[in-house]
């Protein structure tokens, strides 16, 4: 082989490992962004349930998480209809709301708000404002023993 087949090559192989490693972080941070996510809902949704169902913000924070607690999860099915997570753009692109929204079987509801920037949402939200050119994207949110 002569050298400029051999830099050719090593070129294109640089590429690749470059391109590679630039596709196992992007992968890495959209869990890492869906993860931070799944937190801040689960920890407010404890927080609200605990007080409802008397029961410590831990052990329903864990229920919530998918250690299993029968009586706590058949607890909150008694009591939870619905629960979803609300993106809505403001007005910056970077500016996005995220509500927390949770229907009770008895007609009451809960909900709580936060504001993230665009790059903390995960491509999934974001690819969905592009793709529906849309200011509000609805999720509903599955507890763990849901079959999805």
């Amino acid at each position: 082989m002569d050298n400029t087949k051999i830099a050719l090559l090593s070129v294109l192989g640089i590429i690749v490992l470059v391109s590679g490693g630039f596709y196992f972080l992007s992968k890495q941070n959209e869990r890492e962004n869906r993860r931070n996510i799944d937190k801040w809902f689960e920890e407010r949704l404890a927080t609200s349930l605990a007080e409802k169902l008397e029961e410590s913000t831990e052990e329903v924070l864990a229920t919530l998480q998918g250690i299993s607690n029968p009586i706590i999860t058949d607890k909150i099915r008694e009591i939870i209809d619905s629960a979803r997570l609300t993106f809505t753009r403001e007005k910056s692109i970077n500016d996005i709301e995220i509500s927390l929204n949770v229907d009770y079987i008895n007609g009451k509801s809960f909900s709580l708000a936060t504001n993230w920037n665009w790059d903390e949402l995960p491509q999934t939200i974001r690819s969905e404002f592009i793709r529906n050119d849309s200011k509000t994207v609805i999720l509903p949110w599955y507890f763990p023993w849901d079959n999805q």
